[in-house]
């Protein structure tokens, strides 16, 4: 089976019951299969992987799993014991097949087993046992399948190794001696993750995709961290899923996607998941079906209306992908950029000032979305986005007043701002004091004393 959907995967607060629901239903509406409950931050799946779920615990993740199977979705467990596992240890084996035996009880037939984001070290009593980590991690895993194919043959299991992505290889994947291992001795019918080239792959080829699987031989599962934003609290990405293209799924047995912290800001990242997986991708037509389809949560609390499809598209521009804005907002960044490209220019030309209102264009379109935003009835979806179109606002007007001084053509010997432009938004605190320690040149760079 080609699986494809959501993980709820990443570090930081959890969604809700009602939201992990509700995901059910996106995922379904995008034409996916599959979510995999594996918030980092709940501790039975990480710090304390040994202890089953109290009664209350279960009774919650019951709710979850009754819903998935109503909507013929397949539902997996995270469980992530590598912290702390001792691979050698019968005991700890008893202890994963404890917690299986629970999630069985409650209808939990597929699993995911994470060693990622650990250290590589081992401990004596597992190097004697195993040789090496990938044997030993092989080994556990497949006496965890082992143990659940016994009680329900056809549960599914998916591994994610140590070694996720090229990076962690220096991108040379056929000379990596783990995953070579992993491919050698992990139960052919466990699926394996893989990232792509990074954490957050830009693009990931065909031809990365027949390397990989050659090495781990078996097609890998992809664990899409596009639009993950764990690693970077301060964005939030609302546009489609790029990078990707319809020759990738020969060479997969999955698309899952690991999105944002913030649920509501998911909705583009998961109607796009659906649209690669189902084939025949278009990333500006699959947008473009996805913002028609979120505009209904965009509902205005005083009124029957909803915001703009205009402002919509905008909030997606400004929050658009990993690696870029989206189009118009790059282009207009790029008109700011030429009109800022000498010291003092003659704003009198007609260019200068064509590309002058098209940036004050900007800022007006930008406050007109943040003032929609705030009468959302929606107030998860308000506050998803709250803080970054804030500060939106903030620079986009700090830039045209900025433009606005230029345009006014001041002495040469003139700076800006003058006294009465300070604005209230200039940064400080702790991690400003850093950022100005550390000079960076425009490739992003560090300059010490330069």
């Amino acid at each position: 089976m080609f699986l494809s959907g959501v993980i709820e995967g990443f570090y930081g607060r959890a969604w809700s019951g009602a939201q992990r629901v509700e995901m059910l239903d996106w995922i379904g509406a995008a034409g996916m299969n599959t979510f995999v409950y594996g918030p980092k931050d709940d501790i039975k799946i990480r710090a304390r992987w040994r202890e089953t779920y109290t009664a209350a615990e279960a009774a919650e993740l019951q709710k979850l799993v009754d819903a998935a199977a109503v909507r013929k979705q397949q539902f997996f467990v995270a469980i992530a014991p590598s912290l702390d596992v001792v691979y050698s240890d019968a005991s700890d084996v008893d202890a994963l097949a404890r917690r299986i035996d629970q999630l069985l009880g409650l209808g939990v037939r597929h699993y995911v087993l994470l060693f990622d984001d650990i250290p590589r070290t081992m401990r004596d009593e597992d190097v004697a046992a195993f040789g090496t980590l990938a044997a030993a991690q092989a080994a556990f895993a497949n006496a965890a399948f082992r143990y659940l194919r016994s009680k329900a043959p056809d549960g599914m299991m998916l591994f994610c190794p140590t070694e996720y992505c090229a990076a962690f290889v220096g991108h040379d994947v056929a000379g990596s001696g783990y995953l070579q291992e992993i491919g050698q001795k992990l139960a052919p019918e466990i699926g394996v993750f893989w990232t792509g080239p990074d954490i957050v792959s830009e693009t990931i080829s065909a031809d990365s995709l027949r390397e990989i699987g050659g090495v781990l031989r078996r097609k890998p599962v992809i664990w899409d961290n596009f639009h993950a934003n764990d690693y970077d609290i301060r964005r939030v990405y609302a546009g489609p899923l790029g990078g990707r293209g319809d020759d990738i799924l020969p060479l997969i047995d999955g698309l899952i996607t690991n999105p944002n912290n913030e649920f509501e800001a998911n909705f583009v990242a998961v109607r796009t998941t659906g649209a690669l997986a189902g084939g025949g991708y278009d990333e500006a037509a699959a947008l473009s079906e996805a913002l028609g389809a979120w505009r209904e949560r965009f509902r205005l609390a005083s009124s029957n209306a909803t915001v703009s499809e205009e402002h919509i598209r905008l909030l997606a521009e400004l929050c658009y992908q990993p690696f870029r804005c989206g189009p118009e907002v790059e282009g207009l960044l790029a008109t700011a950029k030429g009109l800022m490209a000498e010291h003092r220019p003659d704003t009198r030309r007609p260019e200068w000032q064509a590309g002058y209102a098209a940036i004050v264009g900007l800022r007006d379109r930008i406050r007109a979305l943040f003032e929609q935003m705030t009468e959302l009835e929606n107030r998860d979806l308000f506050y998803a986005f709250n803080q970054y179109l804030w500060e939106a606002r903030e620079e986009v007007t700090h830039l045209v007043a900025y433009l606005g001084w230029l345009n006014e053509r001041p002495a040469a010997d003139a700076l800006f701002p003058a006294k009465q432009r300070v604005y209230n938004f200039y940064r400080h605190g702790f991690t400003v004091g850093v950022q100005e320690l550390l000079k960076r040149d425009a490739e992003g760079r560090f300059h010490h004393g330069a």
